[in-house]
């Protein structure tokens, strides 16, 4: 069974909404989607495709031999298109770990070519930032033979399918938490651990539970819960926050030292 988690307190200095960053601030999001030929996107038809088929908003856009600015009401975007595979040991590293795209140390490792996507914003709209990223990735997995999109800065990658039926699911105001954020489990002597990797991209730290009597199901659908609840109402999240589970148990986020992630402070959630 799924638990929800929502956080109900907010104890310390800087629980402040994402919006009242510095305005001028800048952020840079980038993943690379991966192609399976060499053959170069066709940027005459991005500008066009993301008005139609995700609407997003193109105000002006230029186009060179192997680069595409898109200026929207969000961001700048910049596409890249690369006639080389991205690093294969960073592609090996992140199929090995990703639970999600089980076939994807063979698929990842056949793409040949790549388009780099930039997304450049204002830092106090991450998830704004996020959602346009991913709107245009979509567009571009919709327009090339490509097998899939990876977040260098969080380790994450998943499938071309996965990735587009999350990108169709954004329209309909549910955010695609597992192209943002890396989910990593593991259970050793019958106990349950789970983290995340990637909560630095909104400005948090990452969190993480730590030997679990509870399934590992249940442990990591209370990290998810967290993480989306985070992001979907622009909490911040940090030591001294109060979450509660379904259940009604409370629990207090506590900034410590990782116990999975070496060398990491993160959010431990005592559950």
């Amino acid at each position: 069974m799924r638990i929800f988690v929502f956080v109900i307190t907010l104890i310390g200095a800087g629980s402040v909404l994402f919006a009242q960053q510095t305005a001028n601030q800048t952020k840079v999001v980038t993943g690379t989607v991966l192609i399976n030929d060499r053959t170069p996107l066709d940027f005459k038809t991005i500008p066009g495709a993301l008005k139609t088929d995700w609407g997003v908003r193109v105000d002006s856009f230029n186009l060179a031999e192997k680069t595409l600015v898109l200026y929207t009401p969000v961001a700048t975007v910049m596409l890249a298109n690369m006639d080389y595979p991205a690093p294969a040991a960073e592609i090996r590293g992140a199929a090995e770990l990703t639970w999600m795209w089980e076939t994807a140390a063979d698929e990842a490792l056949r793409h040949q070519s790549q388009v780099i996507i930039s997304v450049i914003g204002a830092a106090g709209k991450p998830v704004d930032l996020y959602k346009l990223f991913t709107r245009v990735a979509a567009a571009v997995l919709d327009n090339t033979r490509s097998c899939g999109v990876y977040m260098n800065t969080q380790f994450v990658l998943q499938s071309r399918a996965f990735y587009l039926q999350a990108a169709r699911n954004l329209t309909e105001k549910a955010l695609p938490i597992y192209c943002w954020v890396f989910f990593g489990m593991a259970q050793q002597e019958g106990q349950s651990s789970a983290y995340t990797y990637g909560m630095q991209e909104f400005g948090m730290p990452d969190l993480e539970i730590f030997k679990s009597s509870h399934s590992l199901q249940e442990a990591h659908a209370v990290l998810y819960d967290i993480v989306a609840n985070a992001l979907q109402n622009n909490i911040r999240l940090q030591d001294g926050s109060v979450v509660e589970t379904l259940e009604g148990q409370k629990i207090t986020l506590k900034l410590t030292k990782s116990a999975l992630l070496e060398g990491q402070t993160l959010l431990r959630v005592e559950y």
